[in-house]
C-alpha cells in the first residue's frame, strides 16, 4: 500500500495530524491505528462507561515497582482509535504558560505562549469543553473544605490557578470530545483523501539510507512518498524507534538489532506525574456522580516565587486500584481519595526494549521519587499532609468514618514517605521520551519543528517530545503538539 503522508497512531495526537493535513493538502493521507474502533461502541465513547472498558483497549503494560516498592504499577496505554482520551476520565486543562517557557528555556524555539496561543485556540474551536456539573454533594463538601483552608474557588478553564474547583472536560454531556469523535467520525464521512486503518500494528519503521518511507506492519508493508509521523504515543514512539535501529546504540547491539541512528535520548526522559493518596472510608453511601468519578480538584502554590502551582489533587469518588497484584484499601466498597500529585517532578524515568520481538512490552522504569535534590519527596509530603486536613476538616470530615491508608498509625513523615513510596501511583500522564530540543542538543531526539535528529522525512507529534512535564492533565497538550505538528508538515510540503 502507498500513500504519500503515513501517520503511526491514532490516539488525541494522530486523529488532529491526519484530519487536518488531509483538510489542507490534496494529498494521500494514511492513518494506522493498532487497535478497533471506537465508532459505535459506547464503552469507549460514553464518558460514564469508562469502567466497562476490558483489556482489548489496552496495552497491558506495567511499570516497575518504584523504588522502596514491591509492587508492580499497571500503566494503561489505550490500544483503540481516539487513544487515551477514549481511555481517560477526559480532564482538560491548557498548559500553563509558564509550562511553555519553560520548553522554550530548554530549546524548543517556537513553542512558546504566544507562538501557541493559536493552536490552543484551534482545539477550543474543535473540541466542545465544558465542565463537571457541581450538583455531587461528597465533590462540593470537597470544594468547600478546600475554600475553608484557604483555597479560592476558580474557573480552571478559563482561569486555570492555585485554588479549587471543578475539571473541565473534553465532553458534550456523556459523550467523549476525544479528537476521533471530533475530528473524524462519522467515519464514512472522511475526505477521499484521508484512509483510517485500524486493527494493523507498526512492527518497525521502513529507513533506506537516513530517510524514512514508511513501515513493516502485520498485515504488510505501508510506504510513503513524502513523511512518516509518529504518534504512537511515549510507550509506543520510543519502542518503534528502537525496534527500527534507532536508538542508543550499545542497547540496540544488546538487542542485536543493527543501529541505523545512534539517538541516545530515545526512551530517557520518562515524565509522569507522580501521585499517592489518602483513602478514606465514607460513613454513608457516596452519592452517584454524573458521568465520572473525579469531577472536583485543587492546586496548590508552596513556594509563593514558583512559577505555577506545584500540587494538584484530585478528588476521587472510588477507590481505584492501579496495582496489579495486591490491594490497598482493606476491601472497603464506599470510599474516596484525596490524591495529590507533584505537578513538574524532577525525577525521570526511561524505557528499553525487553526483547526484539515487537510483540513484547518494553521495561517502564518510572523511577519516581527518584531526585538526587529530593524536591519531589519534599512536595509529595506536603500534599499528603493537606490531604489529611481537608479530609478531617468540615464540611468534607462529616463523610467520612476512618482513613484507610495510609492509616491513622502512620504519623511521622518518614513512615509517610514510606508508605507513599510503597503506594505511589501512575496519573496516566507518560510523557517526554523522545524530548524536543535545540538542534544541536545531544540529549534531543527531534528538533523544533519535531524532525528526528539523523532521519530525514521522519516526524513525532504525541507526549514523548514534551521537554519537560506541563502542570496540568496533559491531554489538551498533546492535542496542542498535534495541531502545531500538522502546520509544519504543510509549510514544508
Amino acid at each position: 500500500m502507498d500513500c504519500d503522508y503515513l501517520v503511526i497512531g491514532g490516539g488525541a495526537a494522530g486523529c488532529i495530524v491526519a484530519r487536518r493535513l488531509a483538510d489542507r493538502l490534496t494529498d494521500e493521507v494514511v492513518l494506522l491505528e493498532a487497535g478497533p474502533s471506537d465508532e459505535g461502541n459506547p464503552r469507549a465513547t460514553q464518558l460514564s462507561r469508562l469502567d466497562e472498558q476490558d483489556d482489548s483497549y489496552d496495552w497491558g503494560y506495567n511499570a516497575r515497582p518504584v523504588h522502596g516498592g514491591r509492587h508492580a504499577i499497571g500503566y494503561p496505554r489505550a490500544k483503540m482509535l481516539g487513544g487515551c482520551a477514549n481511555h481517560n476520565d477526559c480532564a482538560f486543562i491548557a498548559p500553563f504558560a509558564s509550562d511553555l517557557e519553560r520548553w522554550v528555556e530548554l530549546g524548543a524555539t517556537g513553542w512558546g505562549p504566544a507562538d501557541m496561543a493559536s493552536h490552543l485556540a484551534n482545539i477550543e474551536e474543535s473540541i466542545h469543553i465544558e465542565s463537571s456539573p457541581p450538583g455531587n454533594a461528597l465533590s462540593r463538601a470537597f470544594v468547600d473544605t478546600a475554600r475553608k483552608l484557604g483555597l479560592a474557588e476558580r474557573d480552571f478553564r478559563a482561569n486555570p490557578g492555585a485554588g479549587c474547583g471543578w475539571f473541565p472536560l473534553n465532553a458534550r454531556g456523556d459523550l467523549r470530545q476525544s479528537s476521533s469523535i471530533a475530528c473524524l467520525h462519522p467515519l464514512n464521512g472522511l475526505p477521499d483523501n484521508l484512509r483510517v486503518l485500524t486493527g494493523i500494528t507498526a512492527r518497525s519503521l521502513l529507513i533506506e539510507n537516513g530517510v524514512a518511507r514508511g513501515a513493516e506492519t502485520d498485515k504488510g508493508v505501508i510506504s510513503a512518498r513524502r513523511e512518516v509521523i509518529l504518534c504512537a504515543g511515549s510507550i509506543n514512539t520510543p519502542q518503534l524507534l528502537m525496534l527500527s535501529g534507532i536508538g542508543p546504540g550499545m542497547h540496540l547491539q544488546d538487542m542485536g538489532i543493527p543501529v541505523i541512528c545512534d539517538l541516545p535520548g530515545v526512551g530517557e526522559n520518562l515524565l509522569d506525574h507522580v501521585a499517592a493518596n489518602v483513602a478514606c472510608e465514607l460513613g454513608k453511601p457516596c452519592p452517584p456522580w454524573d458521568r465520572t468519578p473525579c469531577e472536583a480538584i485543587a492546586m496548590r502554590r508552596i513556594d509563593p516565587a514558583a512559577p505555577a502551582p506545584e500540587l494538584l489533587y484530585h478528588f476521587v469518588l472510588t477507590l481505584r486500584e492501579k496495582y496489579r497484584d495486591r490491594t490497598f484499601y482493606d476491601g472497603s466498597v464506599d470510599g474516596i481519595k484525596i490524591a495529590p500529585n507533584v505537578t513538574r517532578p524532577k525525577s525521570r524515568g526511561s524505557l528499553r526494549l525487553a526483547s526484539p520481538d515487537p510483540a513484547l512490552a518494553p521495561n517502564i522504569d518510572l523511577n519516581y521519587l527518584s531526585d538526587p535534590e529530593g524536591h519531589d519527596r519534599r512536595i509529595l509530603l506536603e500534599g499528603l499532609r493537606f490531604a489529611r486536613r481537608l479530609a478531617q476538616e468540615e464540611p468534607l470530615g462529616a463523610w467520612i468514618a476512618r482513613e484507610i491508608h495510609p492509616g491513622p498509625q502512620v504519623t511521622s513523615d518518614e513512615d509517610l514517605l514510606e508508605a507513599a513510596l510503597e503506594s505511589c501511583e501512575t496519573v496516566y500522564h507518560a510523557a517526554g521520551t523522545c524530548a524536543m530540543g535545540a538542534r544541536d542538543d545531544p540529549r534531543a531526539v527531534v528538533t523544533p519543528d519535531l524532525a528526528v535528529h539523523g532521519i530525514d522525512r521522519l516526524r513525532i507529534a504525541d507526549a514523548s517530545v514534551f521537554p519537560d512535564m506541563v502542570t496540568v492533565n496533559i491531554c489538551n497538550t498533546v492535542m496542542m503538539v498535534a495541531e502545531k505538528a500538522a502546520d509544519l508538515v504543510v509549510q514544508s510540503a
